[in-house]
């Protein structure tokens, strides 16, 4: 990773390959979301919590894979997905320290075959860099809102352990741990007033989508089985 200050003077003549954003995703089962997300995420993946392994602190993400590293969504050339998460599409950019936008030099997507450019020729902003500037501005603006959330859910002792055990069409089993979801029980136990106060907060939303998102683990599972099948149809064929 090579990161430096984006200068539109100096790196005016950048190009971006579209077709390698997506590949930062390949290997990535947990992609970090912000709440302005859940909606269209719950659509495609399971929104799950998780402990941020220097900090201690929940953050939301959703689950792409069963494995660690594991995509079930990546084809080899992209990601199956309706929804692409703002933290796979803002790639190679991402904002600095006092908010200055960054691009990492070294990232795939930039290359000199690329077709997205920075700037227009007069200077100005090109249509390209005002998209990844607008889902920047989206994934700075979710931090407050989504770390609210969070001090939301906790404050009411809605997060639970996940343990996922599973046991794919081949006979193997699988386990997925440390992985935090809401728990429904309890939030069936809240009462009417601090209902009240999630829906004003604008949080109630969220949490319908959390929970329809959790039934995303079975489209992950059935993915799943259909990669070992055709991985092992493929060795049959070969041998």
């Amino acid at each position: 990773m090579r990161p430096v200050e984006l200068s539109r003077s100096e790196h005016r003549e950048l190009k971006i390959r579209a077709d390698r954003v997506e590949a930062d995703a390949a290997r990535q089962h947990l992609i970090p979301i912000v709440v302005s997300e859940f909606r269209k995420a719950a659509t495609q993946y399971p929104i799950v919590f998780a402990k941020h392994p220097d900090t201690g602190r929940f953050a939301p993400y959703v689950l792409s894979g069963l494995d660690v590293q594991e995509n079930l969504f990546w084809t080899g050339t992209g990601l199956d997905v309706a929804y692409v998460p703002l933290n796979v599409r803002r790639q190679p950019f991402y904002v600095g320290s006092e908010n200055v936008l960054c691009i990492d030099l070294d990232h795939a997507a930039v290359d000199g075959a690329g077709t997205r450019t920075l700037v227009n020729a007069d200077g100005s902003d090109s249509a390209y860099l005002k998209e990844i500037l607008a889902v920047l501005g989206e994934l700075v603006t979710g931090r407050t809102a989504t770390e609210q959330f969070i001090a939301a859910v906790l404050s009411l002792d809605l997060l639970a352990p996940i343990v996922l055990d599973i046991v794919l069409d081949d006979g193997t089993p699988l386990q997925v741990q440390g992985l935090y979801g809401l728990d429904e029980e309890r939030f069936r136990q809240l009462a009417t007033a601090e209902v009240t106060r999630l829906w004003q907060a604008g949080q109630l939303d969220l949490i319908y989508a959390v929970m329809v998102a959790s039934g995303q683990i079975f489209n992950l599972i059935r993915l799943k089985n259909q990669r070992i099948a055709l991985s092992r149809a493929w060795q049959a064929s070969a041998s």
